[in-house]
């Protein structure tokens, strides 16, 4: 008897069991973040990116989608990592930043980069990189190439949404990025006083832009006026560079090193002022890199150059050059 009651208990516990709804397995999600962005004539560049806080849940694996020049890279509870690294006079880029480091997943420990795409856009097209999160938690990350160019990934045991809903929040981001891109562009002219002329390179952190145009139109002036270009973009440098004829100067440098990975020089014809003060269409004549007010290595944020000759010039952001930044000048 006794066994018989104990066989109907097992019974009738395995039917009430199979009662009880099981919640399913939740299957990994793929989620997609936009690695900044922009107009489709580059005048206006998104520095950002998109969308800005990304929800997502334990396995799921992030994809980012890169539509400019940019690097993901989680620090893992390390230090900073600097962009450039300066030996004596001459400039390089940091290794850390230009090559690839750490594995597939992510736990918040350990440094992990992307490294930086190819620089030719048919080869940016193709670059991409993933990350699957192991761990909840709030993980922040950020572009080493542009300052404050900086998102976070939030790793919950579940997410809430859903990477269609997430695909058109970072659209609606982008739009707003480029909306006040363009509001700025449109308002802002050369300031013109008498011989003097002021060019402002704009920039906003906050609003995730930068504008790769010097002016909206040629900008006409008169014979003996001073150009003074000046850099408020805190996350891309200028150059202001009359090639003259010439060709564009290459950027960087690959040096190769018999042990460990290859060094990055900045090309010292691109990255340093050439001495002339004024300019009278002939000759290489540079500004050098430009960098924002109150960059910790104290370059130049401003430049300036006199024209003594009639004639109209042509000239170019080495850096930017591939995006149409570019300008001219007519001295009368």
């Amino acid at each position: 008897m006794v066994r018989q009651r104990l066989m109907i208990a097992v019974v009738v516990g395995l039917a009430l069991a199979a009662m009880i709804p099981v919640a399913p397995v939740r299957a990994a999600q793929t989620w997609t973040v936009l690695a900044g962005g922009g107009t489709k004539d580059t005048a206006i560049t998104a520095n950002a990116f998109y969308p800005r806080t990304l929800e997502v849940g334990v396995g799921d694996t992030v994809k980012w989608k890169f539509l400019g020049f940019h690097d993901v890279a989680f620090l893992g509870g390390g230090g900073p990592v600097p962009l450039v690294v300066p030996e004596g006079k001459q400039l390089f880029v940091n290794a850390q930043v230009m090559l690839p480091a750490g594995g597939r997943t992510y736990d918040g420990m350990g440094y992990h980069n992307s490294g930086a795409p190819p620089e030719d856009p048919a080869g940016m097209m193709k670059f991409g990189y993933a990350l699957t999160f192991t761990k909840p938690g709030t993980y922040e990350y950020e572009c080493l190439i542009h300052p404050g160019m900086k998102a976070s990934v939030v790793v919950k045991e579940s997410a809430m949404g859903s990477p269609a809903s997430a695909a058109q929040e970072a659209q609606k981001e982008m739009a707003a990025t480029i909306k006040a891109g363009q509001a700025a562009w449109a308002a802002t002219k050369p300031d013109m006083m008498g011989k003097t002329v002021s060019i402002p390179l704009l920039g906003n952190v906050k609003d995730g832009y930068s504008v790769m145009r010097f002016t909206a139109k040629p900008l006409t002036i008169r014979r003996g006026t001073t150009v003074t270009w000046k850099n408020l973009d805190q996350m891309e440098p200028h150059t202001v560079t009359f090639l003259s004829g010439a060709k564009l100067p290459e950027l960087i440098i690959v040096q190769p090193q018999k042990q460990g990975p290859p060094k990055f020089l900045f090309n010292p014809k691109a990255a340093g002022p050439t001495p002339q003060k004024s300019y009278v269409g002939s000759g290489y004549v540079n500004s050098g890199f430009l960098l924002a007010p109150g960059n910790p290595m104290n370059i130049p944020s401003s430049y300036s150059l006199t024209f003594t000759k009639a004639g109209t010039y042509r000239y170019t952001c080495v850096i930017h050059d591939p995006l149409g930044m570019r300008g001219t000048i007519v001295v009368k």
